[in-house]
């Protein structure tokens, strides 16, 4: 598969960080590309849902705390979204009109799910993303004054106090780089945040960032966050 040209690597100047939703994200000419659908549940609707706000949050292993996002909003599951369809979810909450996109982090098929997600991002009035990232991936020179912080926060376009630009050379890959590149090159309202975290999965202390970023960007979500049993989930602590 290729990168749609309509939301391929975007550079920001240099004293900013880039975009790029297209690394590794290429197969063999040859193959035949897997057509990629929304599944969606019986009853919902299947036409784009207008938003007030549309909040998509992609890492590693976030189908549980993605999910107790979910139930904290009490909102109704739409869809899943290939091709892990177990972990990864679109969900509306009709009393406060927010759509949330809980996305496991797949690069090989990040520009065909964002394809399948700009038509959401159309019509929502504001859109955030968020990625969590893996701590070692955060490059800056002074890096040892982190080496304390469970938690790194950055934003690119973000209009919250405290939350410091995204410098270069990092960068964001997958879903969330490629809705907001389209954001950007359609003058769509959007800001992405990145948090970089050495517990992913988030257990009970990374998690607080990623919730206190969550209330402050308007979206409810309780103040505390409890992961599922590791027999339940896979995952680990």
């Amino acid at each position: 598969m290729s990168c749609p040209m309509s939301f391929g690597e975007l550079n920001i100047p240099s004293s900013r960080a880039f975009w790029d939703d297209c690394e590794e994200d290429e197969l063999d000419s040859n193959q035949d590309p897997e057509k990629l659908d929304l599944k969606f549940q019986e009853g919902a609707q299947e036409t784009p849902i207008p938003s007030e706000l549309f909040v998509l949050i992609e890492g590693p292993n976030i189908e549980g705390f993605g999910n107790a996002v979910i139930k904290e909003q009490s909102s109704r599951v739409i869809c899943d979204i290939p091709p892990k369809k177990s972990t990864s979810k679109l969900a509306f909450n009709a009393s406060n009109k927010q759509l949330l996109a809980v996305l496991e982090d797949e690069l090989s098929y990040s520009g065909e799910i964002t394809e399948l997600l700009i038509p959401y991002a159309q019509v929502a009035k504001n859109v955030f993303t968020i990625t969590l990232k893996p701590k070692v991936e955060y490059k800056s020179e002074e890096i040892n004054k982190y080496s304390d912080d469970i938690t790194i926060v950055r934003g690119v376009d973000a209009n919250l106090k405290g939350v410091i630009e995204l410098e270069a050379p990092n960068f964001i890959v997958g879903v969330t780089a490629g809705i907001a590149s389209w954001c950007k090159q359609s003058n769509h309202p959007c800001s992405s945040y990145i948090i970089y975290t050495d517990k992913l999965p988030l257990d009970e202390i990374a998690a607080q960032p990623v919730l206190k970023l969550l209330q402050k960007l308007g979206v409810p979500c309780s103040t505390s966050y409890t992961p599922p049993r590791k027999d339940d989930s896979h995952l680990y602590s």
